[in-house]
């Protein structure tokens, strides 16, 4: 019965109930409010509702909580006469139409909107109203992403309450919180979080050529892609070493790798496909950060600079010289004399740097993604000789390591270093002479 929403409506039949409530309507001569004109008093979103609905509410209403507006038109229908909407929520290629206007208020172009079937522009409305866009409430927080290795849950809100018009601002301010949750460590890495959302994808056929299926097994491409690509299910063929989405994105708390600097303790993680940082509280867009001790907005106080000097071991055997505890914090260790020595380093019984009697390539340990990493880095001169190596492990430690030197020579003094750390028997060596400094702050990465 409502002008809005009744535009050649074929495909709508009156009940009987309403048909004879019609009738009486009319029949009891209470008909005569029908002849006047709507009064457009006070402000212009009260007669606009598509101000406040748009046109993925109106295929929600029309057609089911899963339905959203076309992603496509058609140049023979005008944008304000049908309402065009995708019902089958995995389903792109086709439209459901059903022939009723939009509502009156409806943007169906840049800067226009719909009236009484039409797209017009501001100045077909005849009143000069500007409307500000304003926030709806937020919504109630979701659940946790994952249940281990730091997901996310979030809330939104939409600037729709009404959308801006008519020249109208935007509204202000974010439309989205969300903070890390369940942040316990997973029993597997966060590159095997990665690798596993990839490997789900393995019986999904790609196809390289028309009407030909290709099979595949799918390995992270984290190393390939930057900043936001990181989150689009990017995924390499093992083997092949081509790059292809295999999703729209990946699980909300999947780590990734910011193209900014972030602060140290900050957490880089996916969120509704964009690598997003989340300070060292937990939360999004904090800024919050770690001091030197690896406390959250702490003052440096909590913890203790220590050093210390090796010169033992025999030639050509791995030897011990120091062992970094739990906790152990902005550990750099520096060796500038890599032609004599190299260094090795151990978790468990396991060595993640060198121990096989050569010096090890460039690698961070578990993956540039973990939490928990540890970076090695070989410098080499213009000529391609190794000229220093260097260790960072900016902490906390989640387990106890172990740090080994190897010597070609058997009188080679090594001197010390620096380590701020929340344990007092700390010790960090800067091998071949590194001047001692106490820091008294920190950049992203820990060190100086």
């Amino acid at each position: 019965m409502a002008s809005d929403g009744g535009y050649n409506s074929v495909d709508l039949t009156w009940s009987p109930c309403s048909r004879h409530q019609l009738l009486t309507f009319f029949s009891e001569g209470r008909a005569e409010c029908v002849k006047d004109f709507p009064a457009l008093g006070g402000s212009l979103q009260d007669w606009k509702p598509g101000l406040y609905y748009g046109v993925d509410d109106q295929c929600r209403i029309a057609f089911g909580s899963t339905a959203r507006a076309c992603s496509f038109s058609n140049p023979d229908l005008p944008a304000c006469r049908t309402l065009s909407c995708h019902v089958e929520p995995q389903d792109i290629s086709s439209c459901k139409r059903l022939l009723v206007p939009l509502l009156d208020g409806t943007e169906c172009a840049p800067n226009q909107w719909c009236l009484k079937g039409r797209c017009v522009s501001p100045d077909d409305f005849g009143v000069s109203v500007v409307v500000n866009g304003s926030w709806s409430s937020w919504s109630g927080f979701s659940s946790c992403s994952r249940t281990c290795g730091g997901g996310v849950m979030l809330r939104t809100r939409e600037c729709n309450n009404p959308r801006p018009a008519f020249g109208g601002n935007d509204c202000d301010g974010p439309d989205i919180e969300a903070e890390l949750c369940n942040q316990l460590p997973c029993e597997q890495t966060q590159l095997d979080f990665v690798a596993e959302q990839c490997s789900q994808t393995d019986p999904q056929p790609l196809f390289l050529l028309p009407n030909t299926a290709s099979f595949y097994k799918w390995i992270p491409a984290i190393d390939f892609v930057k900043g936001d690509e990181q989150c689009r299910y990017m995924c390499q063929s093992d083997g092949e070493r081509f790059i292809v989405s295999r999703g729209s994105y990946f699980a909300d708390g999947t780590r990734c790798k910011s193209d900014i600097s972030t602060p140290y303790g900050a957490t880089a993680a996916c969120l509704r496909g964009r690598c997003q940082v989340f300070g060292c509280d937990g939360v999004l867009h904090s800024g919050k950060a770690w001091d030197v001790c690896g406390v959250c907005g702490g003052d440096g106080s909590t913890c203790i600079l220590t050093s210390d000097s090796y010169s033992g071991g025999g030639a050509k055997d791995y030897n011990t010289f120091l062992t970094l505890p739990v906790n152990a914090t902005q550990v750099h260790i520096v060796n500038r004399a890599p032609v004599f020595t190299h260094l090795a380093m151990m978790v468990g019984d396991q060595y993640i740097v060198s121990g096989s009697g050569t010096m090890a390539l460039n690698t961070t340990h578990p993956s540039p993604l973990d939490d928990d990493y540890v970076q090695y880095r070989l410098h080499l001169t213009p000529d391609l000789l190794p000229e220093m190596e260097e260790v960072v492990v900016p902490g906390p430690l989640r387990q106890e390591m172990t740090i080994q030197v190897r010597k070609r020579v058997k009188f080679l003094k090594l001197l010390s270093k620096c380590c701020f750390t929340l344990d007092p028997r700390c010790a960090v060596l800067c091998v071949g002479g590194l001047q001692l400094q106490r820091l008294s702050q920190t950049n992203s990465s820990g060190f100086m």
